[in-house]
């Protein structure tokens, strides 16, 4: 009889942390994050069974400013708008944001950081992560295959 083989469980991205515990114990939060969950993005990509890798930590810098820094990688299934087919576009994005607590705060700081305005204690992960992809994005998808041509 041989052994039954399991892949080891993912562990899924939580929904969210409340900043003040977790800036407190610079909190790292790592995990996958299905493209499925993510409305704008799912309707980017050509299919939505894919995952994202997701590392992020809040800590404080050394001005003692919130911040919330980390990496989204996965490969993401799009069309070439050359050559109309389906390719896997690398992604490798990082995740810099000054988290700011209300709007006067997100204005003095935009020419020094990308702000992110925190509501309720409370950071969206899923909204951060959507956000920073649908960013890193091409405005026009190429796969830069030897083979593309117009179609």
């Amino acid at each position: 009889m041989t052994p039954e083989i399991r892949e080891p469980q993912k562990r899924i991205l939580p929904l969210h942390a409340k900043v003040s515990s977790a800036l407190a114990r610079e909190a790292i939060y790592e995990g996958t994050l299905p493209v499925a969950r993510l409305e704008r993005l799912k309707a980017a990509v050509v299919d939505d069974t894919v995952d994202l890798h997701v590392h992020l930590q809040l800590r404080r810098d050394a001005n003692r400013a919130p911040k919330l820094e980390g990496t989204v990688t996965g490969q993401l299934p799009l069309i070439c708008q050359r050559c109309l087919r389906p390719f896997l576009m690398p992604l490798d994005t990082i995740v810099d944001l000054r988290l700011v607590f209300n709007e006067d705060e997100e204005n003095r700081v935009l020419k020094d950081a990308e702000p992110w305005l925190i509501e309720d204690d409370q950071l969206m992960f899923h909204t951060v992560v959507e956000e920073e992809v649908l960013l890193a994005l091409p405005y026009a998808p190429r796969c830069e295959q030897d083979d593309c041509r117009p179609g």
